[in-house]
């Protein structure tokens, strides 16, 4: 009865009455509970809500339908393609879906449901990919905020080149749990093209000192991915060189921090050769060695004998500067390889070893400043009274007797009276009592009167000012 009186009523009926009969029936097939009527029948009355031209009855069927496995298959495909209002909750949730039916939606979806397939509680790193080939940019940021969802390495980057110049983006990009060296270094890239077009463009720099000071900034940002890539370090230096951002300049920057990593894996990777013998290579004690290995990754040759003498002080270091920071010893090593060098690319050289050695003595200055600070704070610490001792002082011991205050207070005399206290003497009053104190040293010093302060003064003035003063 319960499909007949849904079909005989349902043309009679209002959007938001029939919206509510469609979720009752299709609740009545989940549940097992429409009676002596069959499934096949309640099947064929929900079809015909397919066809039902109010948006609200189609989106209640398929919220319905939305959380469950036994949703009829045709229904929910028909569903899933329906205005994104309506398509959306089943997008987002319905197990009926399999990965192969959302990589179809995926490709054609509007906007609004592709967001609800980037934040279905799994998405595969196939659907991802279709995903990210449709290249829209708020179904991108719900995938990258989507912790369940798995995107793969090659995704992650293009969405951080279309989009890393996008703050949220890259908030959400970052936020993940594992971002590889090649992404984080891609937003770096965007992040620092943003602001040297901002300052560029507000006249806080002078266009050729804001690209140098972004520059270095890449540079040092590039050492400090590059230190904290570890295993992926060779897909990275692999990244830097196919995006030509893999320079002498980059590897000579890295060695002066103390670090040798990045230059291992970039001599092994523009070499050709094992990772693990180009390092035995470096610790070896040849110079000649290292300069044929250098020669053949295509470095400058005016680069040989500062690069050598860069590794060699790198080497002896007990660590690598952090944050790709810049080494004294190192810096002043390379700077000793070039005073024998001659040449326009020697000079150059020469000038920004002493560039980098004037900021690594800046860091340096900054650092012992900062733990004399930190010194002198806890020094100070020392000679303050702790919180914790407070208590210890104030209570009394156990075999220490206790003073009652009351009693105290009964052998302590009761103040006087106001009426007996003396009254205080006035501003008035003191100040005749100063003018008769200095009448009476002026009489013993002259053996003569002196005449009151608003009559004529008896002594000549200058002595009187000499001796009151």
């Amino acid at each position: 009865m319960l499909v007949t009186s849904f079909l005989a009523w349902i043309d009679r009926a209002g959007p938001p009455e029939r919206a509510e009969a469609a979720d009752m029936l299709a609740r009545a097939y989940l549940d097992g509970s429409l009676g002596e009527e069959s499934p096949e029948a309640a099947e064929a009355a929900l079809t015909i809500v397919l066809d039902d031209s109010a948006k609200i009855v189609r989106r209640a069927l398929a919220c319905a339908f939305a959380d469950h496995w036994q949703a009829p298959r045709h229904i929910v495909l028909a569903l899933a393609v329906d205005h994104p209002d309506v398509a959306a909750p089943l997008l987002a949730r319905s197990p009926v879906l399999q990965e192969a039916d959302l990589i179809d939606l995926a490709q054609h979806a509007e906007p609004k449901a592709l967001i609800a397939i980037a934040l279905r509680p799994l998405v595969t790193e196939r659907m991802a990919h279709a995903i990210v080939m449709r290249a829209d940019r708020d179904s991108c940021l719900a995938l990258a905020g989507n912790p369940h969802a798995e995107i793969a390495d090659g995704d992650l980057l293009a969405i951080a080149v279309r989009f890393g110049k996008d703050g949220a983006m890259r908030d959400s990009l970052l936020d993940r749990g594992h971002v590889p060296p090649a992404v984080r270094h891609q937003l770096m890239i965007a992040l620092s093209e943003s602001l040297e077009a901002f300052a560029g463009e507000g006249g806080f720099l002078a266009a050729e000192k804001n690209r140098r000071l972004v520059e270095e900034a890449l540079q040092q940002g590039t050492i400090a991915i590059a230190a904290q890539a570890r295993d992926d370090l060779p897909q990275f230096v692999r990244h830097l060189r196919e995006q030509q951002k893999l320079t002498p300049g980059l590897l000579l920057r890295s060695v002066l921090g103390g670090d040798v990593a990045l230059l291992t894996e970039a001599l092994a990777d523009l070499t050709g050769m094992n990772s693990g013998r180009v390092a035995g290579l470096m610790r070896g004690r040849s110079d000649a060695t290292l300069a044929a290995l250098f020669r053949r990754a295509g470095l400058p040759t005016f680069l040989e004998q500062p690069l050598i003498a860069a590794l060699r002080a790198a080497q002896a270091l007990d660590a690598p500067e952090a944050e790709g920071g810049l080494s004294l010893p190192v810096i002043r090593a390379a700077q000793s390889a070039c005073l024998s060098l001659e040449g326009g690319e020697e000079v150059r050289l020469l000038a920004l070893l002493r560039r980098y050695e004037a900021e690594a003595a800046r860091l340096q200055s900054r650092r012992m400043a900062e733990d004399l600070r930190q010194q002198a704070q806890a020094d100070f610490a020392q000679l303050t009274l702790a919180a914790s001792a407070l208590p210890a002082i104030a209570a009394p011991g156990d075999d220490e007797p206790v003073i009652d205050l009351a009693e105290v207070a009964a052998v302590v005399p009761e103040p006087d009276n106001d009426s007996d206290r003396e009254p205080a003497p006035d501003l008035r009053t003191v100040i005749e009592d100063w003018k008769r104190e200095r009448d009476a040293r002026l009489r013993a010093m002259f053996d003569r009167p002196v005449e009151a302060a608003n009559t004529r003064v008896a002594v000549p003035e200058w002595e009187l000012r000499r001796h009151v003063a």
